[in-house]
């Protein structure tokens, strides 16, 4: 049995499958690129594509600064930063940017630990928790009002005690004890005592 090989023309035989179709098939894909940050007008860009739009891809929690080399996905016309590669300014702070969406850390246990300082800017601020401990060699508070509310408040001051207002007001509904070695009580102008029972001795 014999067989037949028919070999077509070089010129039919290899075509390019475009060379066939009436159009040309364009295919969006993502493209991955690298670049520096530049800005103009307020605005961030690529300096690859400084005619595209930037945006800052939600993985991407540090927010790039201008001079930084990043790396991005190019698609649909639009530059969507991934990881910030090298910062221009070696010292300059790290900023985790969510945009407008909130920022949740959850973990069994978090430690936030800062070698020279912790600063805490807010317009409101909530702690809730069943157990807090603050421990500090020095501790100060400054408020416009201050209330504290408690089932039960103890509080032990190993040396001085000092408390400065203009008015003090102190009120017990069942009692009221002072106990001291030593105790004194002095007024420049009026002392007034009432009360049913004065015992005194």
């Amino acid at each position: 049995m014999s067989e037949h090989i028919h070999v077509l023309p070089a010129s039919t035989a290899c075509r390019p499958v475009n060379a066939c179709a009436t159009a040309p098939i364009t295919v969006s894909r993502p493209q991955l690129i690298t670049g520096f940050i530049g800005q103009r007008a307020g605005q961030l860009h690529i300096d690859v594509y400084p005619t595209l739009a930037l945006q800052v891809a939600p993985s991407c929690l540090l927010l790039p600064q201008s001079g930084d080399l990043v790396s991005a996905v190019l698609h649909d016309d639009q530059v969507f930063v991934t990881a910030v590669l090298q910062r221009l300014d070696a010292s300059a702070p790290l900023v985790l940017d969510g945009g407008e969406v909130a920022l949740h850390l959850v973990a069994p246990s978090l430690t936030l630990q800062g070698t020279e300082s912790v600063e805490i800017q807010t317009d409101r601020l909530s702690l809730l928790t069943r157990t807090s401990r603050w421990v500090a060699d020095t501790l100060h508070q400054v408020a416009q009002s201050l209330f504290v509310r408690a089932s039960h408040a103890q509080r032990k001051v190993e040396f001085v005690d000092e408390v400065e207002a203009r008015h003090i007001s102190q009120q017990a509904g069942q009692s009221l004890a002072l106990n001291a070695r030593m105790g004194s009580i002095n007024a420049s102008a009026v002392l007034k005592i009432d009360g049913g029972q004065i015992h005194m001795g």
